[in-house]
């Protein structure tokens, strides 16, 4: 249950990731050619090969699946994640499946920074419920306290580096919500938070006479896709998309209709959804193109991409 957390940071404390099981299964996506991409492995950013490994020969762009011949043509998987968690998802799509995938950074939202007028009054603590909130506390760090209740650890790992004395609810917004009503002796508490969130935490707690306020202190404003995933979309082959949260998946669905032949593009793409709620957004796609994680971590996100990568 992520109920509280701004959409678009959902699952921004994804746990750790299983291995895949490889025994009795063959792969869908063939590898690179392995004699010219031999111990490398790269992803599409903004026009550039982003290497791990030999450098890429000279004429290779972006936008032709990185020069892989069309027989043994790695899987493009489009990352639609704000940065930076859009680069660590594709570094751990390449640790988990190398030279089967080819992730391509298509990030459908930007973080922007706010500078609101905090309440004013005294803090005790501050709330926060994603990586992105930290980040832009540290903006306002001379206005704050320094302690901070983060809703996982990925948070609290980010908030403690930016000087914050963080405490991990690890893992999601309820167990964030416990915490909170345990620890209600650091209330006052300010939850600051991205400015479109399902859910309210503050109301929740102010029903448990626990003092809390909240303040916006940054957006997530919509960007078009990359060049390179268009090329991706428009071009031929299977295409697999994971996608963190609700709002990610509507900006993404919107996009392909702008897309030419976009009727056609349902029978090419996969979708691997975090939660039933992302997943609904392409209610209208046949059920074996969708594949969604039996929790909101990113270990069950790999196994529902499993699925569209390994077959039995």
């Amino acid at each position: 249950m992520q109920a509280d957390l701004p959409l678009h940071d959902r699952g921004q404390d994804l746990g750790p990731v299983p291995r895949p099981h490889h025994r009795s299964r063959r792969i869908v996506a063939a590898a690179f050619d392995a004699q010219k991409r031999q111990d490398s492995a790269f992803w599409i950013r903004g026009g550039r090969a982003c290497l791990h490994g030999p450098p890429l020969h000279q004429g290779i762009t972006a936008g032709n699946t990185m020069g892989m011949v069309p027989q043994s043509r790695a899987l493009p998987v489009l990352i639609t994640r704000p940065e930076p968690q859009a680069s660590r998802f594709a570094r751990a799509l390449l640790d988990r499946y190398g030279k089967r995938v080819a992730p391509v950074l298509t990030p459908l939202l930007a973080p922007v920074f706010l500078r609101p007028d905090l309440p004013d009054r005294p803090f005790t603590s501050i709330v926060l419920t994603s990586e992105t909130g930290a980040r832009a506390a540290a903006a306002l760090a001379d206005s704050l306290p320094h302690r901070a209740f983060c809703v996982g650890d990925r948070t609290a790992e980010v908030a403690t580096a930016l000087g914050f004395h963080a405490q991990s609810a690890a893992g999601d917004a309820e167990s964030l919500f416990t915490l909170l009503l345990a620890q209600r002796d650091a209330a006052p508490f300010l939850h600051l938070r991205g400015r479109e969130a399902r859910g309210d935490l503050v109301s929740r707690l102010n029903a448990e006479e626990v003092d809390a306020q909240e303040a916006i202190i940054y957006a997530q404003e919509p960007k078009p896709l990359s060049p390179e995933a268009i090329s991706v979309l428009t071009g031929g082959g299977g295409i697999l998309a994971p996608l963190f949260s609700p709002r990610t998946a509507e900006l993404f669905r919107r996009a392909l209709r702008d897309l030419p032949h976009s009727a056609s593009m349902a029978g090419r793409l996969r979708i691997a959804a975090l939660s039933p709620a992302v997943a609904a957004i392409f209610a209208d796609f046949p059920p074996g193109h969708i594949s969604i994680a039996a929790a909101p971590t990113q270990g069950e996100l790999f196994l529902a991409l499993d699925r569209f990568i390994f077959i039995a």
